[in-house]
Formats: structure tokens, sequence, C-alpha cells
């Protein structure tokens, strides 16, 4: 029981010492390796050597024969994040619960502004280079979609569509108005000088009497 007892406390003590010793080795290993000191890897077979190893050109020696590794990254899956972050595009682990901050803080209502103010006037300038409105049409949705008019992309989309299909009406309307207007100042005319044309004959055929 005693034997067996030194035997534990000598190996124990051994243990103490190859610790101690291979301590500055490994300190220096790890200097030199730029790594943590839980990554540097030394020989168990090498100990002996290592422990005479004190000044760092030994060091390198020994990291060249292989006598001192620096131990490789553990590598972790990314599986469980790639499988989070597919079900959080879906709409998933997004309910008020996993919320932090207010509403404003998760999205800023300032950048979503200056974003559809952008989609906005890009759309409006694509249209006005395409001559698919004129200026005063595209000034006119320039200030409205600044004064908040529009809620999105579509809205203005249909504000157009609309505003078109109401310029061309307008047009028709004037254009006929126009029409009118002209056929009965001919027909007025046409009355006047048929007029004049009778009192001139009536006045001639008084004066031959």
């Amino acid at each position: 029981f005693n034997i067996k007892n030194l035997i534990l406390k000598n190996n124990k003590f051994n243990l103490k010492k190859k610790m101690q010793i291979s301590k500055i080795q490994r300190r220096i290993a790890s200097a030199i390796l730029q790594c943590g000191k839980r990554k540097v890897w030394m020989d168990p077979n090498e100990l002996n050597e290592i422990s005479l190893a004190d000044k760092r050109k030994t060091i390198k020696k020994l990291i060249q024969n292989g006598f001192i590794l620096k131990k490789n990254p553990k590598l972790h899956s990314k599986n469980r994040k790639k499988f989070h972050q597919e079900a959080k595009h879906k709409g998933k682990h997004k309910g008020i619960g996993k919320r932090k901050g207010t509403s404003n803080a998760r999205s800023s209502e300032s950048v979503k502004w200056h974003f559809k103010q952008k989609v906005f006037r890009h759309l409006l300038k694509k249209y006005r280079t395409a001559q698919k409105i004129d200026k005063y049409l595209y000034r006119q949705l320039y200030l409205k979609s600044k004064g908040n008019a529009f809620k999105n992309k579509r809205v203005l989309l249909d504000y157009i569509h609309n505003a078109k299909s109401e310029y061309i009406r307008t047009k028709i309307k004037n254009e006929r108005q126009l029409a009118r207007h002209n056929k009965k100042t001919t027909i007025v005319k046409n009355r006047i000088n048929k007029f004049q044309d009778k009192m001139k004959k009536i006045y001639q055929d008084k004066k031959i009497n």
C-alpha cells in the first residue's frame, strides 16, 4: 500500500515538473506561432529535448523539426445556423418575444423614407427620359411624392396611368368643344353674311324704284 502511494506521488511530481518545464517553452512557442498556449502541441516523446530549449532560436528549430506544432482549429457545423436563417427568411422566430427595441430602432423610418424617395425619383426620371410623361406632369408627381401622397411604387404607377388617361380624355373633350365652337361661329357668320346680302338687295331695289 505504501509502495503504491510512493509511486503515485513520484508520478505526480514528475508530471508537475514536466508541466513547469513546458510552461516557458509553451509561452515562447505560442508567441512564435501567433496563437494561444492551448493551441500549442508538444511531442510527448521529445519532452526532454524540449525542456532544454530556453531560447527562441532553439524553439524555432524544434518547430521546424516538427516537435512543436500548432493545433488545427476545431470546426463547428453551421448547419443549424443555416436552417435557422432560412426559417427567419420565411418569417419564423420573429414574434413579439424575439423582438428587442422599438419598431423604429429595428427598422428606421427615416431610412425607409429615403429609400422610398429614391425609388420614386428613379421611376419618374426613367419615365421622363422615355417620354412617357411630360415635364409638367413630372414636376407635379415629384412634388406629390415628396409630400407623401403615394404609399408605394404601385400606387404611383396607378396614379400615372390614371393621369395619362385623364389627360387624353380632357384633350379629346377640349378638341370636341373647340370643334363645336368653330361650327357655331361659322353658322353665325354665314347667317350674318346672308342677312347682309339680303339687306343690300332690298336697298338696291328701293333705289331703282
